[in-house]
């Protein structure tokens, strides 16, 4: 425990005192509950047991599946993809495949399951069978199956539409362009027995159930936010990732999901974020603050927690026998599991400059708490660190550290705590 110098502590009556807003900053394996941080039901995972095995040196950046009894999977690795015919088989290289980036994904059915894949250049075809060349389908950026027909989008604004009834059929279909201000098409989403065209500022209604000419578009209500794609869906509603954070849309509005829950994800140009849904549970995985992890949250919104595993590539698959989850992380699968224990709690304050900029000193820490934590601040001349054991009540802690901006870490040390409230105490005497 960091002590500071009694001679330079003023009295609490001369201080300026500002609570922090625990509902603000960075929050990962931590809820808030009635204004306080407590634990969120956290995930296990486990290795794969050599199942799923790649081949040496193959470190995949995204994962596909096809929702059948053996789980057909194939994952994608430095411009190659690699087909797994079984639950827990190996993993081999397609031959003849040659992508120029991870390929987006859209799932057909066309006499049986297939997915669809586009790296925006060329185009294959996931089966159970394996995967091969998709005759007559343009090389395109996003794509959605809708109304029995198969929609690609093939530079952000041209959406090209195959024949009723036949995904492979092109020259029967057409195209419609969709020149707006809304910006690029990222992604399509089948919803309620409706179809909607997500872009870059908005979200819109495409109806297609007659002849071309009866074709329509009309704007949705969306976040004032600029989306940024991974969109699933799950159970009449769809899921999306946007500036202001994870978004739920059910085709009449759209609302954040765990308002009580916002992790720092990273901002576009960072790596992609991949997101999946399966039997009630929205997994993301993306950069949380300054970690990359794997976020899980309930459909209804209710809670969420972050396992910061520092993996990338992400699959969820609902099969006869339950939900398959799976990431990987150096190379190697590893699965979640359950809802067991408690996930890691961090939280982290947006940064406190209490003179506006000016230079002053934090003088006293007031944590209420129950539990063990470890509490600690930092600014630019250092930082001060305090351990916590309560059992409800209040403690102070001096702290005596210079600055103009100070930031606030929380870290539980137990299971079952609860963060009540932060508070400084700041002079202007250096």
């Amino acid at each position: 425990m960091m002590r500071a110098d009694k001679r330079r502590f003023e009295k609490a009556g001369s201080l300026h005192y500002a609570a922090c807003d625990l509902s603000a900053g960075v929050r990962a394996g931590f809820t808030l509950q009635n204004g306080a941080l407590a634990h969120a039901a956290a995930g296990e995972y486990v290795g794969s047991g050599g199942r799923f095995a790649l081949p040496a040196g193959c470190v995949p950046e995204a994962l596909y599946f096809l929702r059948s009894n053996a789980f057909c999977a194939a994952a994608y690795a430095a411009g190659k993809l690699y087909f797994c015919a079984g639950d827990g088989g190996a993993f081999a290289e397609v031959p003849d495949v040659a992508l120029t980036r991870a390929p987006v994904g859209v799932r057909v059915y066309d006499g049986g399951e297939a997915l669809v894949l586009s790296d925006g250049v060329s185009v294959c075809e996931l089966t159970a069978e394996g995967v091969a060349a998709c005759e007559g389908v343009a090389p395109f950026v996003c794509a959605g199956y809708a109304y029995e027909r198969l929609w690609i989008c093939t530079d952000g604004f041209r959406v090209r539409f195959s024949a009723l009834r036949d995904v492979h059929d092109f020259e029967s279909g057409g195209y419609i362009d969709f020149p707006d201000g809304k910006g690029e098409i990222l992604a399509f989403a089948d919803l309620n027995n409706a179809f909607y065209l997500f872009r870059r500022f908005g979200i819109q209604k495409l109806i297609a159930k007659g002849t071309e000419d009866e074709f329509a578009l009309s704007d949705v209500p969306s976040p004032a936010a600029e989306i940024y794609g991974a969109v699933c869906t799950e159970n009449g509603k769809a899921y999306f990732l946007a500036e202001g954070g994870l978004y739920s849309f059910d085709g009449r509005a759209s609302a954040p999901l765990c308002p009580d829950f916002r992790p720092a994800i990273a901002p576009r140009g960072e790596r992609g974020a991949q997101m999946a849904a399966c039997r009630g549970r929205i997994y993301l995985s993306a950069r949380f603050g300054k970690e990359e992890g794997v976020g899980v949250f309930r459909e209804d919104g209710s809670e969420g927690y972050v396992l910061l595993y520092g993996g990338g590539a992400l699959v969820a698959a609902d099969l006869p026998a339950g939900r398959r989850v799976l990431f990987c992380k150096d190379g190697q699968f590893l699965e979640l599991r359950g809802e067991k224990g408690a996930a890691p709690a961090l939280w982290e304050s947006v940064p406190a400059a209490p003179f506006g900029g000016r230079e002053g000193v934090l003088e006293e820490v007031v944590f209420s708490a129950e539990g063990s934590f470890s509490v600690s601040v930092r600014s630019e001349y250092g930082e001060r660190r305090f351990e916590v054991v309560s059992e409800g009540g209040t403690k102070r802690f001096r702290a005596s550290l210079r600055g103009s901006e100070f930031t606030f870490t929380v870290l539980s040390k137990g299971d079952a705590g609860r963060a009540f409230a932060l508070a400084a105490g700041y002079s202007r005497r250096a």
